[in-house]
């Protein structure tokens, strides 16, 4: 529970124990807390310090849990304090009532004291660990630790944990430590003895090699049988050293390292030793052995004479192609060379490509020698092996001669290392002069940037701010360009240093650069003075501008005063000091910010020249002085504001501490009631509870109302002191006594209300405590007369001692606890007190001797029933120990039934059985057993006559076990015998199966006979191999299993006696013989099996590779047949192909891009069936190809020459067979003559292209098409997508024809022949490591094969190479034709391009000549209004041309800046042309700007006078007329849609008194309908709107001083006009009467105050757009009626508003029905303002319970029923007092049954029954209560009206979004309504302007209704709306009619198309 604060108690001495302890600041009183938890210790405090302070002695200890206080858990300390008995130690926790600096938890002499040791800032749920500081505002002291007891035992554990695991790897150690030293002694023992081993070893050998040297047979046998001897004692040693060697696993590794080292050399000796030994036995024979190589030494010698004329004659088969070879690799070397060539002449940009084709071959040629040389490398290494070989004398010969090829490869190399890197020696050599070219165009941009800034710095004499900022743009443009190159040109002159011929033409850039800086400096130097004038303007401008602002709020800060001033009583007096307090600060930072602004402008001052300067100082000075009498003002307004906050506080005060008195008085008067509480030993009578309850809760309100009036003093104290206002300290003075004196009353009343409770509370503990005792002697009686002892011989229930036993504890632990609970109050009672709790003292002794005698029964009981089941338990057990040994009985019967021989499973299967139940019997017999000692000792613990019987018992058991036991142990000796019988059983039928499975391969290998290899295909033989092999298998398994059996029972046997041995041995090994017979049986069949495998293979493998060879050859053939045409001397034929292909593919992507059919392009070039050759050049040169310039007549004609043929023209047919897709091939694919079946075509290789003539499905599924094949036009049949949905052929380009082809079918013949050779080669690797049987025959075949492979290969890579070398030249032929003609085509758009925009711009400098001439003439004469329209329109029209002749420019431009081709360095001097040019223009602009600006500024200034006093004399006689301007407009317009300039004109004139010229008239119909005046048109030129600029406010009346202020115009609000201007007499400021938009308001408004400030500025008439479909409805509410839905791109009119609506909250209150209690929500009001329940005024809720009676009169009255507490009752009659007994009643219907009585509302004694409710409310409208408060939530049930609903708490307000809305006119059909929508959402409509732009091209009518079209409206195209939007009555869509600047009106557009897409937007 909550601690509640109590006033100051005093403070107590801490004398003695002060060191560490300071008073708390704000802690003078203490709170009550909640009562102890536990008395357990759950905190431990502790030290880590050496030495404790005395600070840190005093906390340290256990802690108690005692309770709660401000939501923690607070602790006390269980040990005194050593000579400070009486001092406690408390930790506890408090809250931030007090502030922050005083929360956290804390160490003090009691909760909440003032005496405190330590503190913690942390508000964690329990004590914090660290952080505590000592003294509690000291430092942090980290050795004090406080944590749970729990994490202190848990943390002392694992310490402990550490402690052992250190002690433990000290003695692993120790232990490590002693094993290393043992093991040290044993590897230097075992050293010694490897060392002794090796020194005899050594000697011994030493003696052998003497004795084999001398050759003495004597010696040799002596030294043989010395070196035996050795051999015997190294094996000793080795076999030692192997022991220690495993011992030494658990050595340490180096100890175990060095054991393994002496065992490798121990066993390396060994080795020697042997190796000596085998020598020396073999000595005969070496000799033997050499005599007989002597011999044949002799032969060989004579046959190198007979063999070395057979090696010369190889030698001379081999040189030839080795010759060759060099040739070749020497030939290829040269033609690098040759391709190198073209890379020495001088290149430029334009030979590029041709120098990069020259590299590329060059590479090619390098790679190709590269190849050719190591060819000859590998031959001519393979010929020296093969010489290697021959004798003596030819080998020397042969050495020499592939020396001297080896030489010239050498040579040839070394002439080919420089062209290897020939890429990276070119681009060095282009590096230099790309550097210049980079230089030299950086260069030549930067000065054309310097010439635009030059050229646009001339006009600057009479520019403003934004000519000086585009001229600044300019300069800065410039001087980054020129900066940028400058440091180019530097950081390359530094960089590039080693580049030839470079650095003098760098240092003559670097000079133009120095050269165009110093012109850029001058150029800068004229735009700072023009600058300087500019700035003086601009801030004077701004300077002015913050000083209005600083006004604006000055004249705020007079508004705020106005309430101040009429002297209005207002109850939100407090807002409006607020208020007052923040215009003051907001005044005082408009004029600081104001004088700071103006102090750092005037040093901005001092940098201008003179002259200015001075001008502006003196502006500011006038403005400075506005601001100081500002500041005068805003002083006095503080005084005056303080003044008047500083009554309101005291007033604030005065009201709180009269109510805290009151509440004292309430207090006082409930304090009187308490009476006597009467004598000893009567209970309390109820009338004093009741009102100590009374003074309980008055007390309560009292001390709340005081601590309110005391935390409003000090608050208001407090402000009252920043107020600084004299007069306030002795107010405060009084109230303070006032609080003090209540304070001290309410102490002394609640001293009396406490000694009332401590009576009450006596009593109701004394009665507990004899309730509780009662209570208990009762159960004990019952227990006591319940256990009656029993006889001797009877056994009771295990029921009844199990409610015996849970009855004696239930009476002993009631009694018990009754006991402690006197004892302690024993403690410290006294008198009356003591008296009774003694008295209840002896009768709980009397029944705790009762309770005893009942236990003592209830013992004996219970261990007679212990006994009887331990018995029974016991018993149980045993009967199965003996059933699971019978069973084992029964498994051993199918031995038993005379059968000696059972066959092997079926013993098998016994012997398991009999084995698994012998387990259970074992198991079964040892729980027994087990149970019985358990239970004997258990049955010592019971009573003597107990013990006895159990004993006896539980021994007679014991004896059967063991006879169980004697039987088992007979039965496992036989189960031995039976077992080894069955498994020799096993062992014989394991061989036999061997033996049938080894007969099994033996038959199976008949299939794979010698005599049936050459009849049985490959798949058959695959077939008999895998049924050998699956034989062979099962038998070598069938073997191993058997094997694995017999050593398991020999090792078995290796266990039995000797007698019992003998025989099984004997029988074991019979059968392992056997098992050896069918291994080598085994053995013979495998070895047979192979051989017959490999001579199948050798026939298969020799077909195969023949059968491969001929199809290669067949291959070759046709690969030599395709080439041919690309190897023929004239190729013009190819060379046109590669022109036709590119045409294709330029076709394919025009027609891609147009969407266009083959048949619609053949159309545009041919006009009849046929198209001739002039028509189709004609098509062509227009055609844009990739790079955009077209195709060129003469390449045109050849193309056409190669499509048409002979015929002259070419057909449609013809057109559309040149268009058809042409396909490439993705995977090898075989061809045939025919759909199904058929001849075969050889192979269609990756990479060819066909054309697909027809396509039709095979029988198989497969999609096959018939090709025409591009490398030699050949018709033939292939699959496109087989069946499994591969697809063989792709897409491909026109690219990919004949040339293409060819080298494709070359390339894949040439990759089917390496791979040829490389699966020859597979396949004799393969044979290579066969030494014998039939595959070493087949050897020799498969090289001859090989060697014609690679025969074959060298001719198509010959054929290749040509191929390739081919196709180089063709392409390069082809090339330089196409660049050729590029560069024709190239200079002619440059040139084309160059002559336009001179044309152009040539043509508009003339007309701007005239304009200018004709602008000069015009300012020396006086020019009247018309002619200064005809100089504008005149300017206009020049100026229109010259940005026509801009934009031609441009568009040149970006067509040469649109090439990307290699011939693109050609345009760079066009480019410079065209941007000289369009510098040209852009000068020609400014000049033509600036001489008719003048003459432009004079036209727009009269037509704004002209149209302004126009506009004043229409409003004034169009009011005076007294019509609507909708009437006037329909009048004028005579039912049109807009208003002719005589219509306007003839209006004008009917008008009384307009006073205008017709000039004039002209001029408002130019601005307000150029094209035809609308009614919107209308409407703006005779309506007057303005925007608030500064808010101000609405008067009532013109007269400020006699006027009301009506509402606060606001800054951006609009204003209509209505009447005015008229002056103020006054102030003399002009005012206007009219409308505010937002509300309707209307009022006079302030236009400009006296001080020049605006407040209003003159705005265009608002018009909106809908942006979205909506609905206007008949006013602003979103449930009236809909006049009708507004369609997108409508026009509205706005009339009023955007009006925002704060909504209606909706109320909505949680409880219960009172009729029924259901519990839910209730709506009170909703969102609308509709009410369904309000409070109720006759609602009375019970407080106390009292009786309903069915009359008044108190005495002669009837209780009708109770009324519970909470109850709610409705008065149903007038209140009456009873004054007899001086109370009062009223007449109440019960709102839970209805039923109708008298009730008293307060007793004599003050005891209030029944008061009025305020949480009751009356439903006044049928509503539902549901289960949530939200209004989707599930009705329970409807409340009916005059239900009553009593609430759980206060009502919860649900508001939404503010309702925005406009009031607006369509401009369609004049309806007028209200559009409303969220203020979260986005609008549906928006501001309107009359400016589109076009999105989606649309066309252009004549009229609203037309479809003729003038032309199409462009995307990004802007228009102006001249009429409408108006909606086509076909078509239903809204159109506009558009006019531009340029061509006036064009006509009519569609906004948006039916299905939604925009055409036009709004700009």
């Amino acid at each position: 529970s909550e601690c509640h604060r109590f006033p100051p108690a005093g403070r107590r001495s801490m004398a003695g124990i002060t060191v560490g302890g300071k008073a708390r600041p704000g802690a003078a009183w203490r709170p009550a807390v909640a009562p102890a938890k536990t008395s357990e210790a759950v905190i431990l405090v502790y030290s880590t310090a050496q030495k404790d302070e005395l600070g840190i002695r005093t906390l340290v200890g256990e802690y108690s849990d005692e309770g709660m206080n401000h939501g923690r858990r607070f602790y006390k300390k269980m040990q005194k304090i050593r000579g400070h008995e009486d001092i406690d130690v408390f930790l506890y926790f408090w809250d931030e009532r007090d502030g922050p600096d005083f929360s956290g938890w804390w160490f003090g002499n009691q909760v909440g004291g003032a005496q405190v040791w330590s503190r913690n800032k942390m508000t964690a749920a329990t004590p914090p660990k660290s952080g505590w500081t000592i003294p509690w505002d000291g430092e942090v002291r980290k050795e004090l630790v406080v944590m749970s007891v729990g994490e202190k035992a848990l943390l002392d554990q694992n310490e402990a944990k550490v402690r052992k695991l250190q002690r433990e790897q000290e003695e692993s150690m120790k232990a490590n430590q002693m094993q290393t030293q043992d093991w040290e002694s044993r590897v230097q023992k075992a050293a010694e003895k490897a060392a002794g081993a090796e020194i005899d070893a050594t000697q011994a050998m030493e003696d052998a090699d003497v004795a084999l040297e001398g050759g003495d047979d004597t010696e040799v046998a002596k030294a043989l049988s010395m070196i035996a001897g050795t051999a015997t004692a190294l094996a000793e040693t080795a076999r030692a050293i192997a022991s220690e060697g495993l011992a030494a696993q658990k050595a340490p590794p180096e100890l175990r390292a060095e054991m393994m080292s002496l065992g490798q050399r121990v066993r390396g000796l060994q080795q020697k030793v042997k190796e000596k030994l085998t020598r020396l036995q073999n000595d005969k024979v070496i000799k033997a052995r050499a005599a007989v190589a002597e011999e044949k030494r002799a032969e060989n010698s004579a046959r190198e004479k007979e063999l070395e004329g057979e090696h010369s004659k190889q030698l001379e088969e081999m040189l030839p192609p080795s010759i060759e070879k060099v040739d070749l690799a020497e030939d290829e070397v040269e033609k690098v060379a040759i391709a190198a060539a073209p890379l020495n002449i001088e290149s430029a940009d334009d030979l590029r490509p041709v120098m990069m084709q020259a590299i590329k071959e060059t590479e090619q040629r390098v790679r190709s020698a590269q190849a050719a040389i190591g060819e000859a490398r590998r031959f001519i290494t393979g010929k020296i092996g093969i010489a290697q070989r021959f004798v003596t004398s030819t080998k020397k010969m042969a050495l020499e001669e592939f020396q001297t090829l080896t030489t010239k490869l050498n040579d040839a190399q070394n002439k080919l290392n420089p062209f290897k890197t020939i890429r990276q020696d070119y681009e060095n050599r282009v590096q230099g002069r790309k550097l210049l070219q980079d230089l030299s165009s950086k260069l030549a941009g930067a000065e054309i940037e310097v010439e635009k800034a030059a050229m646009m710095t001339a006009p600057l004499g009479g520019d403003g701010s934004e000519g000086i900022k585009e001229t600044e743009a300019a300069l800065t443009a410039a001087q980054s360009a020129l900066s940028q190159t400058g440091r180019l040109i530097e950081s390359k002159l530094k960089a590039d240093k080693g580049i030839k011929g470079v650095m003098d033409e760098v240092k003559v850039l670097q000079e133009r650069a120095k050269q165009a800086q110093e012109k850029l400096d001058e150029v800068r130097k004229s735009v700072k003075d023009t600058q300087i004038r500019v700035a003086a303007d601009t801030l004077l401008r701004e300077v002015a501008e913050k000083v209005g602002n600083a006004e604006d709020e000055l004249q705020k800060m007079a508004e705020v005063e106005v309430p101040f001033l009429r002297g209005e009583q207002t109850q939100d007096m407090e807002a409006l000091i607020a208020d007052a307090d923040k215009m003051a600060a907001t005044v005082h930072a408009s004029l600081a910010e104001a004088q700071t602004f103006v102090a750092k402008r005037l040093m901005e001052v001092a940098r201008f020249t003179e002259g200015p300067a001075k001008a502006v100082r003196e502006e500011i000075g006038q403005l400075q002085k506005r601001l100081e009498e500002g500041r005068e003002r805003l002083t006095q307004f503080r005084a005056t504001t303080a003044s008047r906050k500083r009554t309101f506080l005291l007033e604030e005060v005065e009201i709180k501490v009269s109510a805290a008195e009151k509440e004292v008085a309430k207090m006082t008067e409930a304090s009187a009631a308490l009476g006597s509480a009467g004598s000893p030993g009567e209970p309390a009578s109820e009338g004093l509870k009741e009102a100590v309850e009374q003074a309980n809760l008055c007390e309560r309100a009292a001390q709340e109302a005081i601590v309110l009036a005391r935390k409003q003093l000090l608050t208001k104290t407090a402000e009252l002191k920043k107020l600084a206002v004299s007069g306030s300290g002795g107010d405060l003075g009084k109230l303070q006594t006032r609080v003090n004196h209540m304070q001290q009353e309410v102490a002394k009343l609640r001293a009396a209300t406490k000694d009332a409770e401590e009576r009450i509370r006596v009593k109701q503990m004394l009665a507990e405590v004899a309730l509780r005792l009662q209570a208990s002697e009762l159960e004990v009686d019952k227990v006591a007369m319940s256990a009656a002892p029993l006889a001797e011989d009877s056994q009771p229930s295990p029921e009844a001692v199990e409610r015996m036993d849970k009855a004696t504890t239930s009476a002993q632990n009631k009694l018990g606890t009754t006991a402690k609970l006197v004892d302690v109050k024993l403690k410290n009672a006294a008198g009356f007190l003591r008296e009774e709790l003694q008295g209840m003292r002896t009768r709980i002794t009397v029944a705790e001797k009762k309770l005893a005698k009942v236990l003592k029964v209830s013992t004996e009981q219970k261990e007679r029933l212990q006994a009887t089941e331990i018995l029974a338990q016991a018993v149980d057990m045993v009967e199965k120990a003996e059933g699971a040994v019978a069973r084992t009985g029964e498994a051993e019967l199918p031995f038993l039934k005379g059968i000696e021989t059972l066959p092997a499973k079926t013993a098998q299967a016994a012997l398991a059985d009999g084995e698994a139940a012998a387990g259970q019997a074992v198991k079964a017999v040892s729980e027994a057993r087990t149970f019985i000692v358990q239970k004997l000792l258990e049955a010592k613990q019971f009573s003597k006559e107990s013990n006895e019987t159990a004993t006896r018992e539980l021994l007679t058991l014991q004896k059967k076990l063991d006879a169980g036991a004697a039987k088992l142990a007979e039965l496992k000796k036989d189960l031995g015998d039976r077992k080894r019988r069955t498994q020799m059983q096993t062992s014989v039928e394991k061989i036999t199966s061997v033996e049938a499975a080894v007969q099994k391969l033996a038959n199976t290998m008949t299939k794979f006979a010698d005599e049936r290899l050459a009849e049985i295909s490959a798949e058959e033989a695959r077939k008999v191999c895998e049924e050998i092999a699956e034989a062979e298998h099962e038998t070598q398994v069938a073997v191993s299993d058997a094997r694995k059996f017999l050593a398991l029972r020999v090792q078995e046997s290796k266990s039995l006696g000797e007698a019992q041995r003998g025989p099984i041995m004997a029988d074991l090994a019979k059968l392992q013989s056997k098992l050896t017979q069918c291994q080598v049986e085994l053995a013979k069949l495998s070895k047979q099996c192979t051989e017959r495998e490999q001579r199948f293979v050798a026939q298969k493998l020799l077909q195969d590779a023949t059968k491969n060879l001929e199809v290669l050859q067949a291959d070759v053939e046709s690969a030599s047949a395709a080439a041919a045409p690309l190897l023929a001397s004239d190729t013009a034929g190819l060379r046109k192909d590669l022109y036709v292909q590119s045409l294709v593919d330029t076709l394919q992507a025009h027609a891609k891009a147009s969407s266009v059919s083959a048949a619609t392009l053949f159309k545009s070039i041919a006009s009849g069936k046929a198209a001739k050759c002039e028509s189709f050049v004609s098509f062509l040169e227009k055609l844009p190809t990739k790079d955009g310039m077209g195709f060129t007549s003469e390449l045109a004609a050849s193309i056409f020459e190669r499509v048409a043929g002979a015929s002259g023209e070419i057909t449609a047919a013809k057109f559309e067979e040149l268009l058809r897709e042409r396909r490439v091939c993705t995977q090898a694919v075989p061809a045939t003559d025919s759909l199904e079946g058929g001849k075969a075509k050889g192979t269609i290789e990756v990479g060819e292209g066909v054309t697909v003539l027809e396509e039709a499905t095979d029988s198989a599924g497969n999609t096959r098409g018939k090709c025409s094949l591009a490398r030699d036009n050949s018709v033939v049949w292939t699959t496109l997508v087989d069946s499994d949905g591969l697809v063989n052929f792709t897409a491909g380009p026109p690219s990919a024809g004949c040339v293409q082809s060819v080298v494709a079918h070359v390339s894949g013949v040439s990759q089917r022949c390496v791979e040829a050779a490389a699966s020859a080669d597979r396949k004799a690797v393969e044979v290579a490591s066969v030494k014998q049987g039939p595959l070493v025959e087949v050897k020799a075949k498969l090289l001859q094969v090989r060697s014609k492979v690679s025969q074959e290969q060298s001719k198509v890579d010959q054929l290749r190479k040509r191929v390739l070398e081919a196709k180089t030249t063709i392409t390069k032929v082809w090339e330089e034709d196409v660049k050729k003609a590029e560069e024709t085509r190239v200079k002619a758009v440059a040139a084309k391009a160059t002559s336009d925009a001179l044309a152009a711009v040539t043509a508009a400098e003339a007309k701007a000549e005239k304009v200018n001439a004709s602008a000069k003439k015009a300012g020396a004469d006086d020019v009247s209004a018309s002619g200064l329209e005809a100089i504008k329109r005149s300017a206009d029209d020049a100026l229109e041309v010259l940005a026509s002749a801009l934009a031609t420019v441009a568009r040149c431009a970006e067509s040469l800046e649109a090439f990307k081709g290699p011939s693109r360095g050609l345009l760079l001097e066009a480019r410079v042309e065209l941007t000289k040019l369009g510098e040209r223009a852009r000068a020609s602009e400014r000049k033509c700007r600036q001489s008719t600006e003048a003459a432009r500024a004079a036209y727009v200034k009269l037509a704004r006078e002209a149209t302004q006093q126009a506009r004043v004399a229409l409003r004034t006689a169009a009011r005076k007329s007294g019509k609507s301007l909708d009437a006037q407009f329909e009048k004028i317009a005579g039912g049109a849609s807009s208003i002719s300039q005589e219509k306007f004109a003839k209006f004008v004139e009917q008008l009384p008194g307009h006073g205008l010229t017709s000039e004039q008239v002209n001029f408002v119909f130019k601005e307000f309908g150029p094209y035809g005046m609308s009614k919107a048109g209308f409407s703006r030129a005779l309506q007057e709107f303005c925007k608030c600029a500064r808010g101000i406010a609405i008067t009532s009346g013109m007269d400020i001083g006699s006027s009301e202020m009506l509402r606060r115009l606001e800054t951006g609000e609009l204003f209509e006009v209505l009447e005015g201007p008229a002056k103020d007499p006054e102030t003399k400021v002009p005012r206007v009467r009219g409308r505010a938009l937002r509300d309707g308001v209307t009022g006079w408004v302030t236009v400009t105050g006296n001080q020049g400030t605006a407040y209003l500025k003159p705005t265009e008439k608002p018009m909106m757009c809908v942006a979205d479909s909506a609905a206007m409805r008949s006013s602003f509410d979103e449930s009236a009626k809909v006049v009708r839905t507004l369609q997108k791109d409508e026009v509205l009119e706005l009339l009023e508003g955007p009006r925002e609506e704060a909504p209606t909250p909706e109320m909505m209150v949680h409880g219960h029905a009172s009729k029924d209690g259901v519990e839910g929500w209730i709506t009170l009001q909703d969102k609308s303002g509709t009410t369904f329940a309000s409070p109720s005024k006759d609602i009375y809720v019970c407080r106390s319970v009292i009786a309903m009676t069915d009359v008044f009169d108190i005495k002669a009255c009837k209780v009708v029923r109770k009324v519970d507490i909470g109850e709610a009752l409705q008065v149903i009659g007038g209140q009456q007092a009873d004054s007899e007994v001086d109370i009062t009643r009223l007449n109440f219907r019960a709102a839970r049954d209805g039923k109708e009585g008298w009730v008293t509302l307060k007793g004599n004694q003050g005891t209030t029954y029944v008061e009025a409710s305020t949480m009751h409310y009356t439903v006044e409208k049928a509503l539902g209560l549901r289960e949530a408060a939200a209004g989707s939530s599930t009705v329970q049930r409807t409340m009916a009206v005059g239900e009553y609903f009593e609430a759980a708490g206060k009502p919860v307000e649900e508001k939404s979004e503010a309702k925005m809305g406009v009031k607006a006119r369509a401009l369609e059909d004049g309806q007028s309504g209200w559009i409303c929508f969220s203020s979260g959402t986005v609008p549906a409509v928006r501001p309107w302007s009359p400016k589109y732009v076009c999105r989606v091209s649309v066309p252009l009518t004549k009229s609203l209704d037309s479809d003729a079209s003038v032309r199409p409206a462009e995307p990004d195209e802007v228009f102006e709306a001249v009429e409408g939007p108006l909606v086509n009555k076909t078509t239903g869509l809204r159109r506009i009619r558009c006019a531009t600047a340029a061509d006036g009106v064009v006509g009519w557009a569609t906004l948006r198309g039916a299905d939604g897409t925009a055409f036009l937007e709004l700009a």
